[in-house]
């Protein structure tokens, strides 16, 4: 059937309508299948214009290609994209930012595959004030999004990058992103237990930069912290405190984080957390 301009027209602007929930893909290892990153930038700070790359390795024969960008709306402010070199520029459309989503489709209109790896796009973001930590850039492919001449879905791998700010995060216990607390952090101290024994050491860190030093403060005897950070509760059942850490950079910047941790018990009608 012959594609007339209308009727693609048609379809490119329902393809590039921000849907409500897209089914996401997990990114893993994978040898062999078709493989989306997303480039990361590792130093940045409020104000600055970063571009990530959307790159495409082990391609495999496709005319339509239709993932949703989805980007971290509080920290960065989408500006633009770019087509690469692996899709012809005439038949690569990117959509309207819309609650930290993005639309890309390649369609081919002549209905014939292309396998080519490279550069698929260029995505250009600000950061915004008050970004701070890790701000996350990735792909989400609904079902049949990628689809070939023959009208077969491929399956993909979609691996996230990131915009790194130069800005303190404080972390729980250990240096990973999914323990950085955002504002607060819970200790909960099982009913029976030594509130005596339970701590938790909280660790400083700049992304994209590194900590010369830190001096910490709290603003109550409830709770005790050590030079290193390690925090101590001095009162039985529930204590609570503004912890600030005084942080300075390798490069002599100086930042003040501060966070709310709170140590408290638990009663035989609570139910137990789930970790």
């Amino acid at each position: 059937m012959k594609i007339t301009k209308k009727i693609l027209s048609v379809l490119l602007a329902l393809a590039l309508m921000i849907a409500p929930a897209t089914a996401g893909i997990s990114a893993y290892a994978a040898a062999n299948e078709m493989t989306f990153t997303v480039s990361s930038v590792k130093k940045a700070k409020a104000g600055d214009v970063v571009t990530v790359k959307v790159t495409l390795e082990n391609a495999k024969p496709v005319c339509v290609i239709n993932p949703t960008v989805v980007y971290d709306s509080e920290q960065l402010e989408f500006l633009e994209a770019g087509n690469g070199d692996v899709f012809q520029s005439n038949a690569f459309h990117i959509g309207d930012s819309y609650e930290g989503k993005v639309k890309i489709l390649y369609y081919n209109s002549n209905l014939k595959d292309t396998s080519k790896n490279g550069t698929v796009c260029t995505l250009k973001f600000k950061v915004l004030n008050g970004a701070e930590g890790y701000a996350d850039i990735s792909l989400e492919f609904p079902e049949n999004s990628v689809v070939n001449s023959k009208e077969e879905g491929i399956k993909v791998v979609s691996n996230k990058g990131s915009v790194q700010t130069v800005s303190p995060v404080i972390y729980a216990g250990e240096v990973k992103e999914e323990n950085a607390i955002d504002g607060k952090y819970y200790q909960r101290v099982p009913l029976f237990a030594s509130y005596r024994n339970q701590s938790v050491q909280l660790i400083p860190h700049i992304a994209g930069d590194t900590v010369k030093s830190v001096e910490w403060s709290v603003d109550t005897n409830r709770l005790l912290i050590s030079e290193d950070g390690v925090v101590t509760p001095n009162r039985p059942w529930y204590c609570r405190a503004n912890i600030t850490a005084k942080i300075t950079s390798k490069s002599g910047e100086v930042y003040e984080k501060t966070v709310l941790v709170e140590f408290y018990k638990f009663t035989f009608t609570q139910r137990l957390p789930v970790f």
